[in-house]
């Protein structure tokens, strides 16, 4: 399956910008400067935005963390608003683990807790493969390693009634239209009408990012390890599915789960693949408590 076909499973999105905005660093890794912000004191807790987002979607969860840990959050390379060269030709998933690992290693206080939503799962699943010692701990939120369900009892159709949705948001992608094509891609997974009111200030941060589409479909989709190979991750791990989400996003977080062996999977009510936006609270509250557990 192409990276095309699975754009919709990486929107890991906006949040309610309820807190106040911290003033951002930047990080020198590898050729490029990444923002990120930083607030509060002991092992670390790196929060990874997902596709179509960047940094600004965790503010609200920086005064949660911050109490008791550090709070670190960065934009991942070619998102958000900064200045980026032309040629992204390395807009590539193997890029953002890279470049997660160089965010690590630059903290020099690992090893970290790690949190993340939809594509950056996956971005943290392979980074904690690559190095596990930089890794204390993961939460996920439904992580989308599409591949490790595919072929599962009710996938196809799953896929099929997911999909079904997103002909509006390809057409805009066809017509170079990348603000209109990542609302209509979020519409789908977060089950909003064509339209609806979402909030300015997150609506804005989406579509700041509709030059991040374009780009983002074209990723090679890199190596899709099995899960004996997954199963090499043994931090401990919590893994969160929104109890309203697609069918398509539980099936793939539930495998991940089943595929991780000292990993936790919980149900968060009354969402979907919006959980982390809708109720900053519940999963702030579900990620305090779970590293209440690691430690």
């Amino acid at each position: 399956m192409t990276r095309q076909t699975e754009v919709i499973l990486a929107s890991a999105l906006a949040v309610t910008l309820a807190a106040p905005a911290l003033a951002a660093d930047e990080m020198s890794v590898g050729d490029v400067s990444l923002p990120y912000v930083s607030a509060g004191e002991g092992t670390p807790v790196v929060f990874v935005h997902g596709a179509i987002s960047d940094m600004r979607v965790w503010e609200p969860y920086q005064p949660m963390i911050s109490d008791d840990r550090r709070f670190v959050a960065y934009t991942q390379r070619y998102f958000g608003t900064g200045e980026w060269p032309e040629d992204r030709s390395d807009f590539q998933v193997a890029t953002h683990v890279a470049d997660l690992i160089a965010v690590v290693e630059g903290l020099d206080a690992g090893p970290v807790d790690l949190v993340t939503w939809s594509y950056s799962g996956e971005v943290g699943v392979r980074a904690m493969l690559a190095r596990p010692e930089l890794f204390r701990s993961a939460v996920h939120f439904e992580p989308t390693l599409y591949w490790l369900a595919a072929g599962t009892p009710g996938w196809d159709n799953a896929t099929r009634t997911m999909f079904a949705g997103f002909g509006p948001a390809m057409q805009a992608v066809d017509e170079d239209r990348g603000e209109d094509a990542a609302l209509r891609f979020i519409e789908v997974v977060f089950n909003l009408e064509e339209g609806a009111a979402v909030g300015e200030a997150a609506e804005e941060i989406w579509r700041q990012n509709g030059h991040t589409v374009a780009p983002y479909l074209a990723m090679d989709p890199g190596d899709l390890f099995d899960c004996a190979t997954l199963s090499a991750v043994t931090a401990p791990t919590l893994v969160v599915q929104g109890e309203q989400s697609h069918t398509r996003f539980s099936m793939m977080a539930e495998r991940t789960a089943s595929c991780l062996p000292n990993a936790l999977i919980v149900t968060q009510p009354g969402v979907n693949h919006d959980g982390p936006y809708r109720q900053p609270e519940v999963f702030g509250g579900m990620i305090e408590d779970f590293l209440s557990l690691v430690d």
